[in-house]
């Protein structure tokens, strides 16, 4: 499946994205340390991470819900973009539990996203406002009408795309991140159509 939609396009992923993904898990790790400065990124056994792609890949249909898309701009791979449920307490629900053929969002689960774009150099240019409006209007055009995202206080760059995006804050926990010595909040933001 493809999605263009000005100058972005999500798409499935390819084999050749187990590369990048080694890349930017195992070397090119900057990224990450700005989208989740408190966290630790594990490196990935490369040979296990094409093995799991390779079935992912083989096992998709191309009529079924996609919860992932990868990022391409310029012909070129930058990230990728994926949803996840919250129930109405925020709380994250397990993928086992979920049966998307029921409609997860009648049985009270909202549709939370996020997005990882690794390759710094395309950061700062829109492209997160562009990534997201696309990956909701895939959502909204198989009838879901309400999103989450989850963010930190600190974290500018993405509490700007959402501000864009008019998500409003519905959560906001202080002071239970650290970041180098202070205090930062996490943040649970909502936007409804």
């Amino acid at each position: 499946m493809k999605i263009i939609f000005d100058e972005i396009t999500l798409r499935d992923a390819i084999l050749s994205d187990v590369e990048d993904e080694i890349r930017w898990t195992n070397e090119e790790t900057d990224w990450f340390h700005v989208e989740a400065p408190w966290m630790t990124l594990e490196p990935v056994d490369a040979n296990e991470l094409r093995s799991e792609m390779n079935k992912i890949i083989s096992d998709m249909s191309e009529d079924g819900i996609r919860w992932r898309f990868e990022i391409e701009v310029e012909g070129r791979h930058i990230g990728n973009v994926s949803s996840y449920y919250l129930n109405h307490q925020f709380e994250h629900v397990s993928w086992d539990l979920i049966d998307e053929k029921k409609n997860a969002p009648q049985n009270h689960l909202i549709r939370a996203i996020g997005i990882e774009i690794c390759e710094m150099e395309y950061w700062g240019r829109g492209l997160g406002t562009k990534v997201l409006t696309a990956f909701m209007n895939y959502y909204k055009h198989l009838g879901e009408t309400h999103f989450l995202l989850e963010t930190w206080s600190g974290h500018k760059r993405m509490l700007n795309c959402a501000k864009k995006l008019g998500f409003q804050e519905v959560k906001r926990t202080k002071g239970t991140l650290t970041i180098d010595g202070k205090g930062f909040d996490e943040l649970i933001l909502e936007k409804r159509f």
